[in-house]
């Protein structure tokens, strides 16, 4: 079994799952009070949806390219 972190906004890991039992990864952009909220959506098998605050991003792009990153961690824990 691996547990993956899940860092929120902070960069403190807000959940620990099981790698084999992450279904799906889901970014959520929303306008926020100075530019994009992001949000990621987990699906983790057997629990409810899990949403993770990624913080404010002043640029679509910025946000992304965090959204980006977040993922390689996901794939890559051990960087």
């Amino acid at each position: 079994m691996r547990l993956l972190p899940i860092l929120d906004s902070s960069g403190k890991p807000s959940l620990w799952i099981n790698a084999d039992h992450l279904v799906s990864v889901q970014a959520v952009y929303r306008g926020g009070a100075v530019g994009i909220a992001l949000t990621v959506e987990l699906k983790v098998d057997g629990m409810p949806l899990q949403r993770i605050s990624l913080g404010e991003y002043r640029e679509r792009a910025e946000a992304e390219a965090e959204f980006d990153r977040f993922l390689s961690d996901l794939q890559h824990p051990e960087k």
